[in-house]
C-alpha cells in the first residue's frame, strides 16, 4: 500500500484555500504530478466520479481516458465485483471523511494473470474541511510478488514475536558496535518504550561507561577470533539495579564475511544465590556431620567407604585410611557379633538397587558388652533421583535398648502374676490364626472366671486375694503344655490358647484338667481357701476365624456356664449369642434413628373392589440403618416394644402420617384415610389422646382422615381407661379399626362393646381363600359377621384377581395387597392419585 494518498489529499486541499474552484479546474496539476507515476492515481468528485486517471491506470485497466473520465466505477464496468468493492470504498471515504485501504484482486486484465491491487483511499477537503473529492493511489502485483510480500511480512512478524517473546536480552550489532535489531527485554532492562529507540545506538548509550567498555572488548574478540564466546558479567538495569548474566556472543557471517556480532543474555543471579548458598550449607553440612554422636559412612555403588566422620573412626577403633575405599567384605569391624562382612554388603547392595532404606540392629563387643546399636542405611540419590551410592547412620542405643526391653515385658505381661496381659494374648491369638490357616490346623479359646474370688477379696483383703490369684495363675501353667498360652485379662478372669488340636472335643480334656487342678485347696498364711471356675470355650475355626469374635464367643460361653451354677465348662453355640447380639445392636440403633433421620413412612393404598379407586392407605414404619442396612418391621417392632421406644417412635409416626394426610386432602374433594397402628404400651404408658389431639393440631388434620389401628389383645384388658380413651378418639371423629381380625382371642362382644368401626382380615386366612375351603368358610363369616353389625370391612394380603373376584362375591368391599401396590413413599402414592 503507498502513503502518497495522504499527503497529495493535503496538498490539494491547502490550494482550495485560494478560491472557490472545483477539482475539474486543477485537472493540469494533477496531470503534471501524476503523469509519470508508476502508481495508478485516480481523482473523484464528492459523488464518486471520476476527474481524472493518470496513464499508469489506462494502461493497467486497459482503458482509454474517455472510458473513464467523467463515470463513475460501476459505470465502467457495472458487472465487476472488483469495481463494486472500489466504488464501496470511495462512497465510505467521501461520507465518513476518513481514509481506507482495500485489496482488489482482478482475474480479467490486458496482462492474462491476475493481479493484486492494493489501493489507499484518501478524503480531499476544501477550505471549509467539507469532503469534495477522494484520491485512490495503488500499485498492481502479480500474484507470486503479492504472495512474496505476504509471506515476508508474515515471516517478519514471527520473528518479531519470536524474538519479543524470548525470556533473555536478544541483540544484533554491526562491527561498529551500533545494535542493528533487539527484542522487547533488551528495551526493558535498557529503559526505553521500543526497540526502535535501540537501532543505531551502542552499549555505551545505556550501561555505565566501565560495563559498556567490557561489552566492546568482548565483542572485539568475537569480531577478530571468529569465534563464539560465554562470558559471567554484570549487567545494570535502567532503574539501577544490576544483576548477574551468562552471555553469549557469536559472530555473524554472510558471505564468508564477518559482518556484526550477535548475543543473548540471562539472567543467573538466583543461579549463583544458590551456588553460593550450597558452598555455605557445605560447610555447615560437614561441620554438623564431625559433631553428630552418630557414626556416618559414605559408600559408593560398588560399596567402597567413601567418607567416615571422626565418631564413625572413634566407633571402629581405627583410622580413617584403614577403611577407606575397601567395602565391608575387605574390611569389617571385629567387634560386630551380629553381623558379618558379608552380610551387610547384601543389604547395603540391596537398599541401593531398591531405592529403600533399611533400619536395623547390630550388637557388638565395643567399649561394653552387650552393646545395641541402631543402624540405618540410606539410598544417596542425584538430582535426577538416580541412586549413586548409600550412607549409613549408626547410633548407640544400648541404654535404650535395656530400657525398652523393660517396658515391653511390662507392656506385655501382669505384674502380679508375670502372665501375659491382654494385648500380648492377642498377639498370640494372631499368630496361632496364621499357623493354623497354613497348616490346617485347630486351636481352642478359654475364657476362666474364678467362682465367687470376689467373696475372698473383700473378706480377707486384696492381699490375700493376690496370693490366690498367683497360685491359681500357677496352677493354670501346670494344666497345659508348655507351649500353650495362658494370660490374665485382668481382675480374676485369666485366658488359654490351647494349640494344635485334633478334635474339638479334645478341649474338654483340658477343661477338666483346669478345673481339677483348681479344685485342689489352695493354702495361704496357714490357711486353706476353695474356688472353682467358669470356663467358656470356643474353637477356631469351627466357631470362628476373627480373634474379636472368638473372645466374645468364649465370652458368651464363659457366662453361660455361670448362669448354669458355676464350676463348670460350656462349648460356644452359635445360637447363645446371636440373638442377644441382634437384638442388643437393633436396641442402640433405634434409640438414635429418629434424630438421625433413619425412619420413614410407606403407604400401603386400600382400594374399594367395586371401582379400583384409592379410599386411603395404610402408614408403614421403614428404617433404612447405616451399619445394619433395611430392618425389617418384624424385627425392630418386637425390639422397640420391650425396650419402650415404641412410645417415642409412634409419636413421631402419628406426626408424619398426620401431615401426609393433610397433604393429600389439601387439594381434593373426595378425601382419603391414611390408617396409623397403635401399640398397646401408647395406650398404658402415655396419654395417647392428648398425643392424637396434637398431632392434628400441628398439621391441620382433620380427624375424618385418620384411622387407628388396634390390636385385638388392647381390647381383651378391658378396663375402664382403655375404653374412655377409645370412645374420647371415636367422638373426635377418628375412626377405630382392629388389625390381624381372627388371629387373637376374637371374641364378638368387643366389637359393640367398645366403638369399632372397622374390622380388617388378617391375610394368613385371605391367603388361601381360593384353594382352602375352610379359609373361604371363615372369611364368608367374618364377613357376613362385618355386614350384620355394620363394620366396614378390610381385607388384607391380596395378591391374585381370583382372590379379588371371590372377596367381592363373599361382599367385602375393600382390601389392600401387593395387587393393588406395594407399601411406597408418599410421592409415589400421590402419583398414583
Amino acid at each position: 500500500m503507498q502513503d502518497i494518498g495522504p499527503a497529495v489529499a493535503t496538498v490539494i486541499s491547502s490550494c482550495l484555500d485560494i478560491g472557490d474552484q472545483s477539482l475539474a479546474d486543477f485537472y493540469p496539476l494533477f496531470d503534471a504530478l501524476f503523469q509519470h507515476s508508476p502508481e495508478n492515481v485516480v481523482i473523484t468528485d464528492h459523488l464518486g466520479v471520476t476527474l481524472y486517471a493518470n496513464p499508469t491506470v489506462l494502461k493497467t485497466k486497459g482503458k482509454f481516458k474517455e472510458h473513464l473520465v467523467g463515470k463513475t466505477g460501476l459505470e465502467v464496468l457495472p458487472h465487476d465485483g472488483a469495481m463494486q468493492k472500489y466504488f464501496d470504498a470511495v462512497q465510505k471515504v467521501i461520507r465518513t471523511g476518513e481514509s481506507e485501504s482495500i485489496l482488489l484482486i482482478q482475474p480479467d486484465n490486458p496482462h492474462g494473470r491476475p493481479l493484486y491491487d492494493t489501493i489507499n483511499i484518501s478524503p480531499i477537503l476544501n477550505a471549509h474541511g467539507n469532503v469534495i473529492g477522494s484520491i485512490a493511489v495503488g500499485r498492481e502485483n502479480t500474484q507470486e510478488k503479492y504472495l512474496e510480500d505476504k509471506e515476508i511480512k508474515r515471516r517478519e512478524h514471527y520473528q518479531k514475536a519470536l524474538l519479543d517473546n524470548f525470556p533473555f536480552i536478544v541483540w544484533l550489532k554491526d562491527k561498529d558496535h551500533r545494535f542493528l535489531a533487539t527484542n522487547a527485554v533488551f528495551a526493558e532492562v535498557a529503559g526505553v518504550a521500543s526497540t526502535k529507540e535501540l537501532e543505531g545506538k551502542t552499549d555505551f548509550d545505556f550501561f555505565p561507561a566501565e560495563m559498556a567498555q567490557g561489552y566492546v572488548n568482548d565483542d572485539e574478540e568475537v569480531l577478530i577470533s571468529g569465534k563464539s564466546k560465554t562470558v559471567i558479567e554484570q549487567i545494570r538495569k535502567s532503574d539501577g539495579e544490576v544483576y548477574w548474566a551468562e552471555t553469549y556472543k557469536s559472530p555473524v557471517t554472510i558471505n564468508r564475511q564477518v559482518i556484526g556480532t550477535v548475543g543473548f543474555a540471562r539472567d543467573i543471579s538466583r543461579r549463583k544465590q544458590l551456588l553460593s548458598e550450597i558452598a555455605r550449607r557445605e560447610t555447615e553440612y560437614t561441620s554438623l556431620v564431625e559433631s553428630l554422636p552418630l557414626a556416618i559412612v559414605r559408600f559408593d555403588l560398588e560399596c567402597r567407604r567413601v567418607f567416615i566422620n571422626s565418631y564413625g573412626n572413634e566407633l571402629n577403633q581405627s583410622t580413617t585410611s584403614s577403611f577407606i575405599g575397601k567395602t565391608p567384605v575387605e574390611a569389617w569391624n571385629p567387634h560386630i557379633t551380629n553381623m558379618s562382612g558379608e552380610e551387610f554388603q547384601l543389604r547395603l547392595q540391596a537398599v541401593m538397587r531398591s531405592g529403600i532404606e533399611q533400619t536395623f540392629e547390630i550388637h557388638g563387643s565395643y567399649n561394653k558388652p552387650s552393646s545395641v546399636f541402631m543402624l540405618k542405611i540410606v539410598p544417596e540419590t542425584d538430582i535426577n533421583k538416580e541412586v549413586i551410592g548409600a550412607l549409613t547412620l549408626t547410633s548407640d542405643i544400648t541404654e535404650i535398648s535395656q530400657y525398652r526391653q523393660r517396658i515391653e515385658h511390662l507392656a506385655y505381661h501382669d505384674p502380679l502374676t508375670d502372665l501375659p496381659n491382654r494385648t500380648l494374648f492377642n498377639d498370640r491369638m494372631h499368630f496361632a490364626i496364621g499357623h493354623a490357616e497354613r497348616y490346617q490346623q485347630r486351636f481352642g479359646v478359654f475364657l476362666i472366671d474364678l467362682d465367687n474370688f470376689k467373696s475372698v477379696n473383700d473378706t480377707l483383703g486384696h492381699a490375700i486375694g493376690d496370693q490366690l490369684l498367683i497360685e491359681a495363675s500357677r496352677r493354670l501353667l501346670h494344666s497345659v503344655r508348655n507351649y500353650d498360652t495362658v494370660a490374665r485379662m485382668g481382675g480374676d478372669e485369666f485366658a488359654v490358647l490351647i494349640s494344635d488340636i485334633a478334635n474339638p472335643q479334645d478341649l474338654a480334656g483340658f477343661a477338666t484338667k483346669v478345673m481339677d487342678a483348681l479344685a485342689v485347696p489352695f493354702e495361704i498364711s496357714g490357711a486353706e481357701f476353695f474356688i472353682s471356675a467358669s470356663i467358656g470355650i470356643a474353637c477356631y475355626p469351627q466357631d470362628s476365624n476373627n480373634i474379636e469374635d472368638m473372645m466374645r464367643y468364649a465370652d458368651s460361653a464363659m457366662y453361660h456356664a455361670k448362669n448354669s451354677g458355676r464350676n463348670n465348662y460350656q462349648f460356644y453355640s452359635q445360637e447363645l449369642t446371636s440373638s442377644v447380639i441382634e437384638r442388643l445392636q437393633i436396641e442402640t440403633g433405634l434409640r438414635y434413628a429418629i434424630e438421625k433421620c433413619e425412619l420413614q413412612l410407606h403407604y400401603q393404598p386400600c382400594v374399594e373392589l367395586a371401582t379400583g379407586n384409592i379410599k386411603g392407605a395404610e402408614a408403614l414404619l421403614r428404617w433404612n440403618n447405616p451399619e445394619l442396612g433395611a430392618i425389617g418391621p418384624d424385627k425392630f417392632i418386637p425390639v422397640a416394644e420391650e425396650s419402650g421406644l415404641i412410645v417415642e417412635i409412634g409419636a413421631w409416626v402419628l406426626m408424619r402420617a398426620c401431615e401426609a394426610a393433610a397433604s393429600l386432602n389439601a387439594s381434593r374433594a373426595k378425601k382419603l384415610t391414611i390408617a396409623v397402628n397403635l401399640s398397646s404400651r401408647q395406650f398404658i404408658h402415655n396419654d395417647i389422646f392428648s398425643t392424637v389431639k396434637h398431632c392434628l393440631a400441628t398439621t391441620g388434620c382433620q380427624p375424618c382422615w385418620l384411622t387407628l389401628e388396634i390390636t385385638e389383645s388392647l381390647l381383651l384388658q378391658d378396663n375402664d381407661a382403655i375404653r374412655n380413651t377409645l370412645v374420647s378418639l371415636h367422638e373426635l371423629g377418628i375412626g377405630i379399626s382392629i388389625d390381624d381380625f381372627g388371629t387373637g382371642y376374637s371374641a364378638l362382644g368387643y366389637l359393640n362393646k367398645f366403638p369399632i368401626s372397622q374390622v380388617k382380615i388378617d391375610r394368613s386366612f385371605v391367603r388361601d381363600i381360593a384353594s382352602d375351603q375352610d379359609s373361604a368358610v371363615l372369611v364368608q363369616a367374618i364377613v357376613a359377621m362385618a355386614a350384620s353389625l355394620k363394620k366396614e370391612l378390610v381385607a388384607e394380603g391380596i395378591e391374585t384377581s381370583e382372590q379379588v373376584q371371590l372377596l367381592q362375591q363373599m361382599g367385602c368391599s375393600l382390601a389392600q395387597g401387593y395387587l393393588f401396590g406395594k407399601p411406597m413413599p408418599l410421592k409415589q402414592l400421590e402419583a398414583l392419585l
